[in-house]
């Protein structure tokens, strides 16, 4: 154990298993280190397997040993072990060996141009070799142990000394697992029962430990560049990585589930892997390490070259011939403008491949003639309304004070008047209680004038200029509203008129093409248009009050949702209320619009105050551009089924309408097959997004990803993505509700989750495994620990909880996009007791920061005497223990701290202190928040918990996924075991098998009629 900054520190706290730090020493193998480097003679017996085995062992010895030697030995292993791997058959030409996707001959680097190559084939992806990527390894499954986990206090009662903090073993964790599998060698299976056997092999072969994946991939892409045509699978979501575009698209931007798709339709059920991507248009991109989005200007030519069939958008996959190109999508040939035709070299490469961006990288921004402009009208930069609720209960809470205080925040650079939204960007301001307030922003005011609205039912404007103000121009009407806003009011009304407050902001923003509304919101909306009244549990069954609780039925709501994507206009809803505000209604309008919706539950301005502020700030700061039109294109014999998100026709094969966009924006879909893919081809993706830009610009966003294509049951599997996977079979089951109720359709989960590896036991690893033994895929290894994470939040907990909160959980597991799904679901657990020196530290050089090691979400990984952090994306917690180290407290709180009571539990924000661990925290907390896009300019505020002492504990407890939850949801172990007895019983019952193939074309025609006929 290290200890990076005072050696005083050292009191034998800090350690789970309560062990001397001399002792320590002498065990120095723990859960979360890496195993030892594999002897070359344990490599040479795993190299003598036979090749037609994916992944078998030959002996229980020789399999905990692959445990062992698998994690830092990985890559060499599968370089070796590809040389055994049966060739594919390929049906191109020999006379000249195209590029695959992912092929593993790293090309030269580029002279003077770290992102472009210039031997890179642009052709080679459109018509490629149909060779087997050579570096993906026949041991395609981890062969994983069943999981064992230590008996765990659930801490029902509250722990008033140190000595019933239990948890802590009397020996190492390894210890425990060496002895277990001496008793068991056959892994999981009926002789494995105790809870303890399960969580000890978790912690020791770290195959399935999501904190053991995420520590591997950041010391992996430590110095390593993701080449997106090169290499196949990406690394976890949320992982921090450099991506060298070329040509194909960065896994910031879109992610496959599978990156070998099959070929047919029968492969792909038979592996019951969805086959969908997740598109995140406006990924933050950094621009010191050149990932920013190139612009394509086409507005000279008039027109962008695209194929006249299918309409795809030229891009780096494009063949091109003189005066025509050739379409990687459909293959169909078309005529290029004259003004785009560029001579080609003797590979066939334009001599201008370098020069333009959208033949050589995988995203780029198409800028576009007026053609392109929403009803042929010239595009205006987004416009903004504030939305302020002056109710008494608003008052109370000080939200006026606090909104107007993120307004300045949000449309100033500094307090010297500067505007920070773009150029002729406008803004309006609007308040509402039983009426409607009105505030004249013409720069000929000095001082602040007010109409005031009380016709509710059909709200006219009572003027017309002065309605929206340049923040720059009308900089001194804006402070004096603002100002205004900001003291206190003495008398004011009860009941808010939220409905007829966004109604006029419709009116406001359709007259200049649409925009972005920001509306506060402290009570339920009881008064004017939109009123709706409290669900109350009382008399119900819990599965009709759920069902109650995720139903829109209030019909102005779903009117004016109409109108708002009709206009595109989309709303920012914060609910800072004590009640709940009937959630699914009200925040209709900001679940399928683009916008954000976050609740404030019991809100305290002295603790939330920070939070609001900036939370509004951001989402006016974090606006990329709105009018979105959205397109998918793929390769004939693939079509769109469904696609998922934040929009109104989420869960239909309707194209998405996006009012608003953001960096957060993320769009997911399926696919299914109407035709077959040529393994000889690669599977091309083009994503297309026609937006209007926060400056006024009219762009399309292209982004291309390309594939390969597979006949093997076991590369399906090898290039599955988890991350991708779990987003897909989230957002589709959720599309279900409420229609399905929280039981069934965690259910749903479950079987899911047994399919896919009940599939891959029978047809990839029957002949490679132990009988009863649970195997998982290595790229699927954790995906059960994800989905028992999404059974357990709000969202689809079975126990009844704030209806708001259920709501606003939903949103995020349909809207997240997929680095922030997967700390929602699974959040990072640190230990302050063992930060190390250099630890929470950028490299200038490289901009890699150093982060800590992330330990497992269960109690055992609390230390005694220790300080740990966890981060779910929207909260984090710092929890203190009873004995922590005074010196600690000091380091961290001041020196006037010397006690753990008089530790402010209200208090946000760490003191700026010189101390090592000081500095270190407030890095990592800066960090966390701007590497997962919460707020790129500060820090996440803290909420402070001590041990059974603060009500914030329940919470922060709530998030440790790994053990049983307090509605009774099964620890993680124990849901192995559930699942491997699922497992089991479906190899029993029916052993899956692959369908003949057989063709739904008539006409053996290979382009699919969808794909010959669509159009933006």
């Amino acid at each position: 154990m290290s200890y990076g900054y005072n050696p005083s520190y050292e009191q034998g706290y800090g350690d789970p298993n309560g062990t001397p730090l001399v002792q320590q020493q002498q065990t120095q193998q723990q859960y979360g280190q890496y195993p030892q480097q594999q002897q070359p003679q344990q490599l040479q017996q795993q190299q003598q397997q036979p090749p037609q085995s994916y992944g078998g062992v030959a002996s229980p010895d020789q399999l905990v040993q692959n445990l062992e030697n698998l994690s830092l030995d990985q890559q060499q292993l599968q370089a070796q072990q590809a040389q055994q791997a049966p060739p594919t058959k390929s049906t191109a030409s020999k006379k000249r060996r195209n590029l695959h996707a992912y092929h593993t001959d790293l090309m030269p680097a580029a002279n003077g141009n770290d992102f472009i190559n210039p031997s890179f084939d642009p052709n080679a992806a459109a018509v490629s070799a149909g060779a087997a990527p050579s570096n993906f390894s026949m041991n395609y499954q981890q062969s994983t142990q069943q999981p064992i986990q230590n008996q765990t206090q659930q801490y029902q009662q509250p722990i008033n000394q140190t000595q019933q903090y239990q948890g802590y073993d009397s020996q190492p964790p390894q210890n425990q697992y060496q002895q277990q599998y001496q008793q068991n060698p056959n892994g999981l299976n009926s002789g494995m029962t105790t809870t303890t056997d399960v969580q000890n092999q978790i912690q020791t072969n770290g195959e399935l430990s999501v904190s053991e994946a995420r520590n591997f991939s950041e010391e992996e892409y430590k110095e390593k560049k993701f080449l997106t045509f090169q290499n196949a699978c990406p690394p976890p979501a949320g992982t921090q990585y450099s991506v060298v575009d070329q040509g194909n698209a960065s896994p910031k931007f879109i992610r496959m589930s599978m990156y070998n798709v099959p070929s047919t339709t029968q492969l792909r059920e038979a592996t019951k892997v969805p086959l969908g991507l997740f598109v995140r248009p406006f990924a933050p991109c950094d621009a010191e390490k050149g990932e920013q989005v190139p612009d394509a200007d086409f507005r000279e030519i008039g027109m962008v070259p695209r194929c006249r069939r299918c309409r795809t958008y030229v891009n780096p996959a494009t063949q091109f011939q003189g005066y025509n190109m050739t379409c990687n999508m459909c293959h169909y040939t078309s005529p290029l403008p004259t003004d785009y035709v560029a001579p080609l070299d003797s590979n066939g490469v334009r001599t201008d491949y370098l020069q333009r961006a959208e033949l050589h990288r995988g995203v780029v921004d198409f800028l576009v003639p007026k053609e392109y402009n929403l009803d042929e009208l010239p595009s205006k930069p987004l416009n903004h309304v504030f939305l302020i609720d002056l109710t008494q209960a608003s008052t109370s809470a000080q939200l006026p004070r606090i909104f107007a205080s993120a307004i300045r925040l949000a449309i100033y650079d500094n307090f010297g008047g500067e505007s920070s939204l773009p150029p002729n960007a406008k803004i309006s301001i609007i308040g509402f209680d039983k009426r409607l307030h009105f505030y004249d922003l013409s720069p000929s005011l000095m001082q602040t004038k007010v109409s005031i609205v009380g016709d509710l039912d059909d709200p006219f404007l009572p003027f017309y200029d002065g309605l929206f103000g340049d923040p720059t121009e009308s900089y001194s009407v804006i402070e004096s509203v603002l100002n205004t806003l900001e003291q206190p009011k003495s008398m004011s009304d009860t009941e808010p008129a939220f409905g007829a407050a966004l109604n006029a902001a419709k009116v406001l923003l359709s007259e200049v093409g649409g925009g972005q509304v920001t509306a506060i919101l402290s009570a339920l909306p009881s008064w004017g248009p939109g009123v709706v009244k409290p669900k109350i549990l009382s008399g119900k069954q819990i599965a009709d009050y759920d069902k109650e609780v995720m139903t829109p039925e209030n019909k102005f709501y779903q009117n004016l949702l109409k109108e708002y994507i009709k206009t595109n206009i989309g709303l920012n809803l914060f609910v800072a209320s004590k009640t709940p505000v009937d959630l699914i209604n009200t925040g209709l309008l900001a679940h399928q619009t683009g916008g954000v919706l976050k609740t404030f539950p019991n809100f305290d301005p002295y603790v939330d105050e920070e939070a609001l502020t900036h939370a509004i700030k951001d989402s006016v700061k974090k606006v990329t551009g709105y009018q979105g039109q959205f397109k998918i294109r793929c390769s004939s014999g693939l079509q769109v089924n469904k696609y998922y998100g934040g929009f109104q026709t989420s869960g239909e094969a309707a194209d998405p309408v996006l009012p608003v966009l953001n960096n957060d924006t993320s769009i997911a879909c399926d696919f299914v097959y109407d035709g077959k893919l040529e393994t000889k081809y690669d599977g091309h993706f083009q994503i297309a997004l026609l937006y209007t830009a926060s400056d006024g610009q009219r762009k399309v966003r292209v982004i291309n990803s390309i594939v390969s294509v597979t006949e093997r049951v076991g590369d399906v599997f090898a290039f599955a993505d988890q991350d991708t996977v779990l987003g897909l079979i989230l957002r589709e089951s959720i599309s279900r509700l409420p229609t399905t109720n929280l039981v069934a359709l965690k259910s749903y989960l479950n079987v899911q989750v047994a399919d896919i590896n009940t599939r891959y036991r029978k047809l990839v690893s029957s002949h490679g495994s132990l009988p009863g033994q649970l195997v998982f895929p290595h790229g699927l290894k954790t995906l059960a620990m994800f989905i028992l994470s999404a059974e357990k939040t709000r969202a689809l907990k079975e126990k009844t909880v704030n209806p708001d909160l259920r709501i606003e959980s939903l949103y995020r597991l349909k809207t997240y996009p997929l680095d922030r799904l997967s700390l929602y679901l699974y959040p990072v657990l640190f230990n302050l007791l063992e930060f190390e020196a250099g630890d929470c530290e950028t490299d200038q050089e490289t901009g890699y920061f150093k982060l800590p090691k992330t330990y497992p979400l269960t109690r055992t990984s609390l230390a005694r005497g220790g300080v740990h952090l966890i981060f779910n994306g929207e909260e984090a917690f710092l929890w203190l223990h009873t004995d922590v180290n005074p010196l600690l407290l000091q380091d961290l709180f001041g020196p006037n701290v010397e006690s753990l009571a008089q530790v402010d539990p209200k208090n946000n924000f760490l003191p700026e202190l010189d101390t090592e661990i000081s500095v270190q925290l407030r890095n990592l907390c800066k960090y966390l928040s701007k590497h997962y896009n919460v707020s790129p300019n500060r820090s996440i505020p803290l909420k402070i918990c001590r041990f059974s002492m603060d009500r914030t504990e329940y919470d922060f407890l709530e998030l440790f996924a790994e053990d049983k939850s307090s509605d009774l949801s099964p620890s993680y172990p124990d849901y192995l075991r559930t699942l491997h007895k699922l497992i089991s019983n479906k190899l029993e019952n029916a052993a899956p098998t692959i369908p003949k193939e057989s063709s739904n074309l008539s006409n053996g025609e290979s382009s699919t009629f969808a794909q010959r006929y669509l159009h933006f």
